[in-house]
């Protein structure tokens, strides 16, 4: 299986919209790498989030983003309108009606593991509803009914699909939708990275860690993965938990499952260590390329590790991420 790294889209100007809302590192990375791939073919992007101020002050220690213009989301809930429309935001429709083609992408952007994406979806597309779109990553043919008749709305004016495994690949062809290929998630390509591990670096290696996670949709695998960090804390390895989302609810909070395994496994504070990726991302890269271990249920802190190297235990709790070890598997990563 080859990874390509060139996005056929032929149009200049190009608005990416997305989940850009929970400081998720698999939705930033996606995003990320797809910016530069644009950015390569002098592409002129607009990029839609809940937070642009945020986004693209993260963004920033990566991509020359005075290239790059960030407007607000279109709200897909009563609150968010209220904001929206507080802030003054409609003035920024005009921005959505001057591109050329939108690309809808993300981690799990459009599939029934959320039970409202396809009609987000469609709701973030209204000031653009005719233009041609591209849909990227985490793509999955729905079986309710109504989410058919939406994701058939969506695919009305799909010029391409861009999808990360052959499963789904071959999932849209059955369906009826064939202009789709397989294109590597883009975090693949999105830091610089080679695989550092050996035994003669493990030996000499003296700072014995391992990198830990855990979201709320994994919540069963609680008390195996608090017996897995606790057997190698007591075989002399630092505990490091990185929050891989950071947003509000307790589905986006991974703080929240720091403090459920650090008391699961009585483990002290100075030897249980928090790491804020956002700081400084590449040292938050150093730091997992050099662990020994990394234990998550989170696909893009699995991925991450894995293209590094980093010997990595995951706990599938959504086929995406059986998908993607599967994927890993045919690329011999």
């Amino acid at each position: 299986m080859k990874v390509n790294d060139k996005l056929d889209i032929s149009e200049k100007n190009i608005l990416i919209i997305g989940n850009r809302s929970y400081k998720n590192l698999g939705d930033e990375l996606i995003l990320l790498w797809t910016v530069k791939l644009l950015l390569q073919e002098e592409k002129n992007i607009t990029i839609a989030a809940y937070d642009p101020e945020r986004l693209k002050n993260f963004f920033s220690q990566f991509v020359d983003v005075s290239k790059i213009t960030f407007v607000t989301e279109i709200p897909k809930g009563f609150r968010s309108w209220i904001r929206y429309l507080r802030e003054e935001k409609l003035k920024e429709r005009k921005l959505y009606r001057k591109v050329d083609a939108v690309i809808v992408g993300g981690g799990e952007i459009i599939t029934e593991e959320n039970k409202n994406s396809y009609r987000y979806r469609l709701a973030s597309l209204l000031p653009c509803l005719r233009k041609p779109r591209y849909l990227m990553w985490g793509i999955q043919v729905p079986k309710k009914i109504f989410n058919r008749f939406l994701f058939t709305r969506i695919l009305k004016r799909t010029k391409h699909i861009f999808a990360r495994d052959h499963e789904t690949v071959h999932a849209l062809k059955t369906y009826g939708y064939h202009n789709v290929e397989f294109f590597m998630d883009t975090s693949f390509f999105a830091y610089p990275r080679k695989k550092m591990k050996n035994e003669e670096w493990m030996m000499n290696n003296w700072k014995k860690y391992i990198i830990v996670n855990l979201n709320k949709n994994a919540e069963q695998f609680l008390a195996e993965i608090i017996q897995d960090v606790k057997k190698l804390y007591n075989q002399w390895y630092e505990i490091i938990y990185i929050p891989v989302a950071k947003g509000k609810g307790e589905h986006y909070d991974d703080m929240r499952y720091a403090r459920k395994i650090q008391t699961g496994t009585g483990i002290k504070d100075q030897q249980f260590n928090m790491m804020d990726r956002e700081e400084d991302f590449g040292s938050f890269i150093k730091t997992l390329a050099q662990a020994h271990m990394v234990i998550t249920s989170r696909l893009h802190l699995f991925l991450v590790a894995s293209f590094l190297g980093v010997p990595t235990k995951v706990y599938p709790y959504q086929k995406k991420i059986l998908k993607m070890q599967h994927t890993l598997e045919e690329l011999k990563i």
